[in-house]
């Protein structure tokens, strides 16, 4: 038979005598002797205390989360169907980065992101992002380019280039029919493509920085095979980066 410590035996008797009083754990707590709290507090309040904290410091973790979301890139290049690969898409970040004096990689930095494959699941990567305003600037081949202008991911560049990159670029900018979202009773009409054709993209040909970081082929920049555009993304927050980047290419 085992013996039982007296002042375990005077604790539980108190605490049970105190509880029959209808008192709450908290005011038997404090209503114990000195010498009796923390072994009650141990059996008795330990892990309700511990779960408590636990859920309030989950709760304030994701309220911080949601007030003060993670800072997003500063510049999003979304390169189109592998038009370069990754080790040049990482020299083309850095050296972008360097330019304009902006941070590498995605908070508050410039990210040169080359997985949008259009076969896969890069058409519905690049929807969601446009529609979340994340993407500022785009670049793909030729064919490629025109089947996004017409979906109506790129802006017109007569509003969203300056002025000095209207002159500049002039013999560069290259109209693509866009979006035709014309009201339309005819619920099986695609506007694809069907739209007026604007002013949406920029023929990287020629555009030095662009050559040197990607080896593009310069006897092919002349003679116009499969050349690269870049286009300005519909409801970027970067534009002015995104200009910036247009003039860092051209070096």
């Amino acid at each position: 038979m085992t013996s039982q410590d007296p002042a375990d035996s005077t604790r539980a008797r108190t605490a049970a005598e105190l509880a029959d009083a209808g008192r709450s754990r908290l005011a038997i707590l404090r209503a114990l002797p000195a010498g009796q709290r923390w072994s009650y507090f141990r059996d008795q309040l330990m892990v309700r205390t511990l779960a408590t904290l636990t859920g309030l410091a989950v709760v304030t973790f994701l309220a911080v989360q949601f007030v003060l979301p993670s800072p997003r890139p500063a510049l999003y290049v979304a390169v189109i169907n592998n038009t370069i690969d990754t080790a040049t898409a990482s020299a083309l970040q850095a050296g972008a980065a360097t330019a304009l004096n902006l941070p590498e990689g995605r908070e508050s930095g410039v990210l040169v992101d080359d997985y949008f494959d259009l076969d896969k699941d890069g058409l519905a990567k690049l929807q969601t992002m446009l529609g979340n305003g994340e993407i500022d600037v785009i670049i793909a081949d030729r064919d490629d380019f025109a089947t996004l202008a017409g979906y109506g991911y790129m802006t017109d560049l007569d509003g969203t280039l300056t002025a000095n990159q209207h002159t500049a670029l002039a013999g560069s900018i290259t109209e693509f029919a866009g979006f035709d979202d014309r009201d339309t009773d005819d619920p099986e009409y695609n506007g694809s493509g069907k739209g007026a054709a604007e002013p949406f993209g920029v023929n990287l040909a020629g555009f030095d920085r662009w050559r040197n970081t990607t080896g593009a082929d310069t006897e092919a920049d002349t003679a116009g095979i499969n050349p690269t555009y870049i286009g300005l993304a519909q409801e970027s927050a970067n534009r002015a980066n995104a200009q910036r980047f247009i003039d860092y290419l051209r070096g």
